[in-house]
């Protein structure tokens, strides 16, 4: 139907089923001690770079990558508490896949597809946490490159501003400089392999793009955190215990479904490059190759391969679906005919009647989308969730209780007690490259209850203990003079000496 190639009308539908797939309940480990963090920022006006959550790191100096997004996520919070988060995080998803849908060539529904299966795969790291906000640059980094290469559009320069905001709102600016390095890497590629074409950057054009691989590293220390913000994509890296202990730095688990789904883009995307006759560009296998490999590394990983691969795979299904409609055309003249039948009903659609789908058909998803948004956010329904994976009750009696002494919590709960348990300072929280090997590696071994843990507990005078109830360390605890002194479905708390 006519309607049915009406690409607005597309392209608001697309925008509103990645909102509705987008909207959930805002609840993180690490939102937390982003809002606390946030929070600390406005209240001294001077960005938080000094650890004052933890008793492990207490006065440390700390390169707070994510400053601005933390600023921009207690405002949104203060501003309309979790609708606004859920909000926050539904309209940057729209926008990062919007850049991506802009990326692509060929038939709008083909398009939207592929971006839909693009959606689904970066949903697996949509939740409000800065790191959000790198899917969006990533995705505009990437429109920017697309339009040089493909379009011949130089729009470089707005790869000043980009990498400049990048680098405040959250340490992932590097993926903007590995997708340019990955083209200048492609297109040495082409001219010397494959040879000049009209898609082809010329050696000017690579040098240019080198320029502003190593400009927007230079530009990322334009920043509070100044030079050191060069250090942050290898200090995360650097933390070796990320992969054993992380879920969103482990390798993918293919048994579930979601994550399947980048099985299907990636095989999907080698069978249709193989079928298709366009030959693969050298700076489409280099980006491919590359952010394939993160995926398959860490679970973090999959948007920014999602947002590299969607637009390749488009570009081969666009030449391959060609080829076969001109083949099945030429083959069988009934197929012929029916899309010669297709054009004339087309036509003889009564525009009105257009209109009234068309506005039925959006008024519905906004209605879907806003009812979404309400119940994700509805206040009992957080509070629900909050005590299924969090230690509410158990924040709860320790406010009332007030046991004396330091507190050694669970990893995935930090974050939480330094936002609602200020009383108590964390041993360890999501700052991964703040505590490094040397505490998260201690704090394992202590969980697990290997042999040195009470020398830890002396060590850092621990006087409390917050973890879940079937963690190793409980059974030790019973057995060493360690008194239980709460316990609920989720979490048990010991202390010493009260």
């Amino acid at each position: 139907m006519r309607w049915m190639k009406d690409e607005p009308f597309y392209v608001l539908v697309l925008l509103l089923l990645i909102l509705i797939i987008a909207l959930r309940t805002p609840l993180d480990s690490d939102m937390w001690w982003h809002l606390r963090a946030g929070e600390e920022t406005l209240r001294s006006r001077i960005v938080y770079k000094v650890d004052s959550l933890s008793y492990t790191r207490a006065g440390q100096s700390w390169i707070n990558h994510s400053w601005l997004s933390q600023v921009v996520m207690i405002g949104l919070f203060n501003l309309g508490g979790y609708k606004a988060l859920s909000l926050w995080v539904g309209i940057t998803a729209i926008g990062s896949m919007y850049f991506v849908y802009l990326q692509m060539e060929g038939h709008a529904l083909l398009r939207v597809g592929i971006t839909l299966l693009a959606a689904f795969i970066c949903s697996v790291v949509w939740s409000p946490r800065p790191q959000i906000f790198s899917l969006l640059l990533f995705a505009l980094s990437g429109l920017i490159l697309f339009r040089y290469k493909w379009l011949g559009k130089n729009q470089l320069v707005w790869f000043i501003p980009l990498f400049i905001v990048w680098s405040n709102l959250h340490g992932g600016y590097i993926l903007g400089i590995i997708l340019i390095g990955s083209m200048v890497i492609g297109e040495i590629y082409n001219r010397l392999v494959e040879g000049k074409s009209d898609t082809t950057l010329s050696w000017k054009q690579i040098r240019e793009l080198t320029l502003w691989g190593w400009g927007g590293f230079a530009l990322a220390a334009v920043n509070p955190n100044g030079i050191n913000m060069w250090l942050i994509p290898f200090q995360t890296v650097g933390v070796e215990s990320l992969q054993n202990l992380i879920q969103e730095w482990a390798s993918p688990d293919f048994h579930q479904p979601v994550q399947q789904l980048l099985l299907i883009l990636l095989f999907g995307t080698f069978a249709a490059v193989g079928l298709s006759r366009r030959r693969l560009d050298g700076s489409d296998l280099a980006s491919f190759s590359v952010f394939g490999i993160l995926a398959l590394t860490a679970r973090r990983n999959f948007g920014p391969f999602a947002i590299v691969a969607a637009p390749i795979l488009v570009r081969h299904l666009t030449d391959l679906f060609s080829s076969w409609k001109v083949s099945l055309v030429g083959q069988w003249k009934i197929i012929q005919n029916l899309l010669e039948f297709q054009q004339k009903s087309e036509e003889e659609i009564n525009k009105a009647l257009q209109l009234i789908v068309n506005s039925t058909v959006v008024l519905l998803l906004i209605a879907a989308a806003g009812y979404k948004w309400i119940s994700v956010t509805e206040s009992s329904l957080i509070q629900e969730i909050e005590k299924q994976i969090f230690p509410v009750d158990a924040v709860a009696w320790l406010k009332e209780e007030n046991p004396p002494g330091r507190i050694f919590n669970s990893y995935n709960w930090g974050g939480y007690l330094t936002w609602n348990l200020r009383e108590y300072p964390v041993f360890v929280d999501g700052r991964t490259d703040l505590f490094g090997d040397e505490i998260i590696t201690v704090w394992a071994e202590v969980i697990n209850g290997e042999s040195h843990w009470e020398d830890v507990f002396t060590e850092w005078e621990v006087n409390v203990i917050l973890v879940e109830k079937d963690q190793t360390i409980t059974r030790a605890l019973k057995n060493s003079g360690w008194i239980e002194k709460y316990q609920d479905h989720l979490s048990v708390i010991y202390t010493r000496g009260y």
